[in-house]
């Protein structure tokens, strides 16, 4: 009997590991009790493919500032913050999860949703049975000096073992980096031993970099690196993205470019700092391909790509899409391109800078170039979205074999989990750094086009013949 016992606890625990699926269902919406048919909650399940959409009743607001978390199957909802409160499955306030992020900004925006972002992410804390740290910034507001800044960043620790399986808050507003800190989007990437994690933030207005270690023992740090350089005058949130396979770390400065470093999983470190000057042209966002070779970067009117493993990146540089001008459901409301966020079916889906009804999607973003796919206003959402797109990290990465902190050989073959290999430039250091062409020459961008007439406002579905998982095999005559 305590053979089967034992044997049920270890094939449980492999079932766990190998669906990792927290980011399956993303939820978005406002004006839940409002009679307009535009308005109201919804939910995108990637569950299925494509994603299913369908409508959620809710109590709050969720606008860009949004976090949701799903079970370890991604098929039950845990909870979701809009940066005010930690609601759970009933749409209800979660047990002490009233009043995260307090201040200024909450006391104003208490009965909406909490304003800017993406400044939020759930993360399964290491070795404990479903329990979830929520890492959030606030933002703070300093009324003698007039001055607005991403701090402080917290982190509030919730056990879904509490209220009935509800989930309660244990603890709430703990501060990792304190006001006078101008925070970037904090990212979190998994450790190379393929449990733990690393939670990686800064100060934008200097070369700071801090990097926390997240355990079963709890959170340490902050452990303080030093950028070797940084771009001159005022620095920009820009959004800040790690690459899949947990090797590069991006830093968005949207004034003046990105601060493209290695990542090494095992100590936490940066190395091979390549800095990319946008001279003229604001960047918004980046966000990888599957792949973690091709990189997409935007802003508001167009998007380019990037091939990473090429000798001479800025050579493959590539705009894809302008922006056509599309309004949904109908003028003023255009689709500007936003956040992206890599998606669990391997596309790239783009939210709007207003509140739209719909998604710009890239199809196939392994691949280079135009034929990674563009397709913009591609997904009809059924109710309107107000710029929100969830930030969640990559759960599924795994261990980094071969590596030596890879010491747990925690993901069996069947699983979910994607493994990463180590290699020896892996070991490179912060020291020095290379500069690499700008991104433009300080020109104004194309002008905003007209609003293109003979669009559907009810966006038509992509054609389902057409198949868009297929990887990208390069090939040996393409050309650099």
């Amino acid at each position: 009997m305590k053979i089967i016992s034992t044997w049920a606890c270890v094939l449980t625990f492999c079932g766990i590991l190998g669906a990792q699926k927290h980011d399956y269902l993303w939820l978005g919406g406002y004006n839940n009790e409002s009679t307009d048919t535009l308005l109201g909650g919804w939910v995108a399940d990637f569950n299925t493919e494509p994603p299913k959409f369908y409508l959620q009743k809710r109590k709050v607001d969720l606008d860009r500032y949004t976090a949701v978390c799903s079970d370890s199957t991604g098929q039950k909802q845990l909870f979701y913050t809009n940066g005010i409160s930690v609601q759970d499955a009933s749409h209800n306030v979660m047990l002490f999860g009233d009043t995260i992020n307090p201040g200024y900004y909450w006391e104003r925006e208490k009965n909406a949703s909490y304003p800017s972002g993406p400044f939020c992410f759930p993360v399964p804390a290491p070795g404990k049975n479903n329990h979830y740290y929520l890492f959030h910034v606030g933002i703070y507001y300093d009324e003698d000096e007039f001055l607005t800044m991403a701090a402080p960043l917290y982190y509030t620790l919730i056990d879904m073992n509490g209220n009935g399986g509800l989930g309660k808050v244990v603890k709430k507003n703990q501060i990792m980096l304190p006001n006078g800190k101008n925070t970037p989007i904090p990212v979190a990437v998994k450790h190379g031993n393929g449990r733990d994690w690393w939670i990686i933030s800064g100060d934008i207005y200097n070369r700071d970099m801090f990097v926390f270690l997240l355990d079963p023992q709890g959170l340490h740090g902050p452990f303080k690196h030093l950028m070797p350089t940084r771009f001159p005058g005022e620095a920009g949130h820009g959004l800040c993205t790690m690459s899949p396979d947990g090797r590069i770390y991006i830093r968005g400065d949207f004034n003046n470019g990105l601060y493209i470093f290695d990542f090494n999983r095992c100590n936490g470190t940066f190395g091979n700092l390549r800095l990319l000057p946008s001279n003229g042209v604001k960047i918004l966002a980046s966000v990888f391909a599957p792949d973690s070779r091709h990189l997409f970067i935007s802003n508001t009117e167009n998007i380019m790509s990037l091939d990473l493993a090429s000798p001479n990146p800025m050579a493959t540089l590539d705009t894809l899409a302008y922006f056509d001008g599309f309004a949904a459901p109908f003028n003023p409301f255009r689709t500007w391109f936003h956040n992206p966020r890599l998606a669990p079916n391997g596309r790239i889906y783009y939210a709007t800078t207003n509140s739209t009804l719909a998604l710009h999607v890239i199809h196939r973003p392994n691949w280079p170039g135009q034929a990674a796919d563009v397709e913009q206003h591609g997904v009809a959402l059924p109710r309107l979205n107000s710029g929100t797109m969830i930030m969640s990290p990559h759960y599924r990465l795994g261990e980094f074999e071969g590596a030596v902190c890879d010491t747990l050989n925690r993901q069996p073959s069947d699983s979910d989990f994607v493994k990463s290999y180590y290699e020896p430039q892996d070991e490179r250091t912060i020291q020095g750094y290379t500069v690499w062409p700008a991104l433009g020459d300080g020109k104004p961008q194309p002008a905003e086009r007209g609003l293109d007439d003979t669009h559907d406002l009810f966006l038509k579905p992509r054609r389902p013949s057409e198949k868009w998982a297929e990887p990208y095999t390069p090939q040996k005559n393409d050309k650099q």
